[in-house]
């Protein structure tokens, strides 16, 4: 199976995509819908953190990328800067007058919820869709765009899924699909430059924390999250985002890096971690 998953690594990334989350999702929906919105979304992504994990175990017998924490804070707060900039002006610009005092379950609900979309995606997009269309390609030339390009389109298009729970939001969600996609470029170069995929969780927590942040505290944030919102608000977001690609583009030009198969960097780590212990 592993063989046939690194000839056709795109259509493994989509058929990946489409069983951890439209295809799981729909399963899981009727049991879920009479729970409050926060918990059941909550239960969704960790169902599709499962399935990710399993498809891994199931494929390459193994996670097909690090989960060590080293270089964790100099990666942070060096690669990752831009993205912990970039979700507090994000916060900034989505704001809401508060109006709303949520409850101690909503607050935590809100939190776990965010925490588990961060964590399913990281895993699903950069840990392994990503890892697996570098390793595919790593013999064509120009392949760390391909494979960064497409694994972010993949990532920003997966977006329009929440148009079945927000039928009235198109152009909001066009405009999530956007700037997801920049993120998305972004976050695929930190995983590069740091081989750690716990950054890119938190910078991915991070954002969708802080721009989610008001509807839990703001009536007008509320219901615009159910109707397309301010047009401006929008076209602010997605022009803060453009940072990431600029970013990403700049890092990825760096003479001074070079590209390492993910694969044999874990396979280091753990030969490295071994040696550490006898």
């Amino acid at each position: 199976m592993k063989k046939i998953v690194e000839k056709f690594p795109i259509v493994f990334s989509i058929l990946l995509f489409a069983i951890a989350m439209p295809l799981l999702w729909g399963v899981t929906y009727p049991l879920l819908y009479k729970l409050p919105f926060y918990w059941a979304s909550t239960i969704k992504y960790i169902s599709t953190l499962f399935v990710v994990v399993a498809v891994c175990f199931i494929v390459y017998h193994k996670i097909p990328f690090t989960l060590q924490y080293k270089g964790l804070f100099k990666g942070l707060f060096t690669f990752g800067l831009v993205g912990l900039i970039c979700a507090v002006m994000a916060f900034i610009f989505s704001y809401d007058k508060p109006d709303i005092k949520p409850t101690i379950s909503t607050l935590i609900g809100f939190i776990l919820y965010n925490l588990a979309i961060a964590i399913s995606e990281e895993f699903l997009f950069r840990g392994v869709m990503l890892t697996q269309m570098l390793d595919s390609w790593k013999n064509r030339k120009n392949f760390i765009w391909v494979a960064i390009v497409i694994s972010s389109i993949i990532f920003g298009l997966r977006h329009f899924l929440n148009l079945v729970t927000t039928p009235n939001t198109l152009v909001a969600t066009i405009g999530q699909v956007l700037f997801t996609f920049m993120a998305g470029f972004y976050l695929c170069v930190v995983y590069l430059r740091t081989h750690n995929i716990w950054i890119c969780i938190i910078i991915h927590f991070l954002e969708d924390l802080f721009t989610g942040f008001w509807a839990i505290v703001s009536s007008s944030a509320a219901i615009a999250q159910n109707v397309d919102g301010a047009i401006v608000s929008i076209v602010m977001l997605v022009a803060v985002h453009s940072i990431y690609v600029i970013s990403g583009v700049i890092m990825l030009k760096s003479k001074k890096w070079k590209y390492e198969s993910l694969f044999e960097y874990e396979e280091e780590c753990l030969d490295h971690n071994n040696s550490d212990e006898q």
